[in-house]
């Protein structure tokens, strides 16, 4: 990630982005749950779910929700990683 530069002129470092499909691939790891299993879980084809963990793919709310029936994690805390992560990438691509 580049640097930003704040209304003042000040440069401001942007934090890496990680797409919050990277935290679920790990938290899904940690817990030892079968992937195949988990996707159904959530509502997803498998196919879908690692799309997901690779950054193709976003968590909106419905799935959000779902994460957190399964996993116990509040889904504003999904949510929020999307839209941090979101935004980092709209501040880059405005300052490239």
């Amino acid at each position: 990630m580049g640097n930003v530069v704040d209304k003042n002129g000040i440069i401001l470092k942007t934090p890496a982005a990680f797409h919050p499909g990277e935290f679920l691939l790990e938290e899904v790891e940690e817990r030892g749950l079968k992937k195949t299993e988990f996707a159904k879980s959530i509502g997803l084809l498998p196919g879908n779910l690692s799309e997901l963990f690779k950054g193709k793919r976003h968590i909106n709310a419905r799935i959000a929700v779902r994460l957190e029936k399964i996993l116990d994690i509040s889904a504003e805390y999904w949510i929020g990683l999307q839209t941090a992560y979101d935004l980092t990438i709209a501040r880059e691509l405005e300052h490239a």
